[in-house]
């Protein structure tokens, strides 16, 4: 039987009568849709859900984020890979992610949480009615702790769980190695069970392809697979590195995203465009690329980037059994990149 929630829809949005609008947003906070999904958040409880409403709304005042821009990318094109691609069979924005292809070789908390901001805003400005969660593929090619490791991972998952509740739809992680599984271990003492729920797991060939094609499009799946390949290629092909520039020919991948998804964000995008916090803006070199500017990877960074990544031996996915997926053995996490001993305690 279906319980009716609406009392305490309606009484969350009493008690927020007396806050003062967003400037950008000013039917944030009243929205059906905010509502329940921060009461889904904290289980239906009112106080915990106007505690963290009212926090999030103070959070948008003070930081803005549907004006968030990662001037790391624009100053060094490549600093981040995360970059919207298409959407899935739901309507849902999917997000793509490859260490292989970021130029930087050490994040901190503030780029990371920075350009994850700013790629959730923008998936959220491309979403249909109706469409509220969003796809993360992470694929771990070339992945090293100074780019990924639980510190980094805790404070932009902080971020995104007190600001911005019930938006992850699934996270799809292909290629896994030790790194990822000591990431992945530290981190999920922190993770709800529902999120632990959404993660799937895919190394071999067969699963990734299966995986994909239960969840995307034919256009969705193809790109996705293409993708993952090229980004194994050492060295990494110049087009796969600038992934922000369109092929050169026209049979050729690009790099950008599925054709659908480029031609309706992508082509015509205009520099006017960038004021507006209402449209969906795509990576940030992308922006640059598309509106005029030479937008080039430097060779110093370019040959830092291959040297660096020729060091991965992880193995190819299609060289991966199924029965692997779960059996990778985890390496130990240096303390610099571990979850600081504070949040430890309260987790306790």
């Amino acid at each position: 039987m279906e319980i009716d929630n609406s009392e305490k829809i309606s009484e969350l949005r009493t008690r927020m009568k007396d806050i003062s609008p967003l400037e950008d947003e000013p039917d944030f906070f009243t929205s059906e849709e905010t509502l329940v999904q921060f009461l889904k958040a904290r289980n239906w409880d009112i106080n915990a859900s106007e505690k963290m409403l009212k926090e999030t709304v103070e959070y948008r005042r003070q930081k803005r984020p549907m004006h968030m821009d990662c001037t790391w990318c624009h100053e060094k094109p490549g600093f981040h890979s995360m970059r919207q691609v298409g959407f899935d069979l739901m309507g849902r924005p999917v997000v793509y992610s490859n260490f292989s292809q970021a130029i930087c070789h050490r994040n901190s908390v503030e780029d990371s949480i920075t350009h994850s901001t700013y790629i959730l805003e923008n998936a959220k400005a491309s979403m249909a009615p109706g469409v509220s969660t969003w796809i993360y593929i992470l694929d771990c090619t070339g992945m090293t702790l100074p780019v990924c490791n639980p510190k980094l991972g805790y404070a932009v998952w902080q971020v995104m769980s007190n600001h911005y509740p019930e938006r992850l739809g699934m996270v799809i992680c292909v290629n896994h190695n030790a790194i990822f599984q000591g990431v992945y271990s530290a981190m999920k003492v922190f993770l709800p069970s529902t999120t632990v729920a959404k993660c799937k797991l895919a190394r071999s060939k067969h699963k990734i392809s299966e995986l994909f094609q239960s969840h995307f499009s034919e256009e969705m799946t193809k790109w996705l697979l293409e993708e993952i390949h090229l980004n194994k290629i050492r060295p990494l092909p110049r087009n796969q590195i600038e992934f922000w520039n369109a092929p050169s020919m026209n049979n050729e991948h690009d790099p950008r995203g599925t054709p659908s998804y480029v031609k309706r964000f992508i082509e015509g995008f205009q520099m006017e465009d960038t004021l507006s916090s209402k449209i969906h803006k795509p990576h940030p070199n992308i922006i640059d690329s598309v509106t005029g500017k030479k937008v080039i990877a430097s060779e110093s960074a370019v040959a830092s980037l291959q040297q660096e990544r020729d060091g991965d031996k992880s193995p190819e996915s299609a060289n991966a059994s199924d029965d692997d997926e779960n059996n990778i053995e985890a390496i130990e996490i240096a303390k610099e990149y571990q979850i600081p001993e504070e949040a430890k305690l309260e987790q306790e």
